[in-house]
């Protein structure tokens, strides 16, 4: 099984078995002599700012401060992105494509219909993804880092 990660910190401990978390700057960028002036470097920052904080249950002890590395399965993280990237850009197609079947030959109203089919879409996909995202955040496992202040040791714990 294939993971995705990302490295966390403790922030709160909320109730017996759960902790607030929050994802960690990035190593990488930040650290090269370009770092004010790259787009990378500044659109990074920018998202780290805005970082979400979430509520992960976990049987492991920790304590605020402590680093984690979070992971998610990379299929059910494949499966969201085409949620939310393709099934709009499918509904936008079919609207149009329906339009012209049914014979629209007006080019603004074409637009607004395929504006309609796009909308639909983003708000299935938001629907679809409000319904599966508490199952996604639930599907981020903590295991103590590596580089984790306390030194425990690396395991995975679901």
């Amino acid at each position: 099984m294939t993971w995705v990660t990302q490295e966390a910190e403790v922030i709160a401990e909320q109730s017996l078995g759960q902790v607030q978390v929050k994802a960690c700057a990035s190593q990488g960028c930040g650290s090269c002599s370009l770092a004010g002036g790259c787009g990378q470097g500044v659109l990074s920052r920018w998202l780290l700012n805005r970082s979400p904080k979430l509520v992960i249950s976990t049987e492991t002890s920790l304590q605020p401060g402590d680093r984690v590395l979070l992971g998610v399965n990379a299929a059910q993280l494949n499966r969201a992105a085409i949620l939310q990237f393709l099934l709009p850009l499918f509904t936008l197609l079919a609207a149009a494509l329906l339009a012209e079947y049914l014979g629209v030959t007006s080019g603004l109203l074409l637009f607004f219909i395929a504006l309609i089919g796009l909308a639909s879409g983003l708000f299935l996909a938001r629907k679809l993804a409000a319904t599966s995202q508490l199952e996604l955040i639930k599907q981020l496992t903590p295991f103590p880092s590596t580089k984790a202040k306390n030194n425990l040791e690396l395991t995975h714990v679901e």
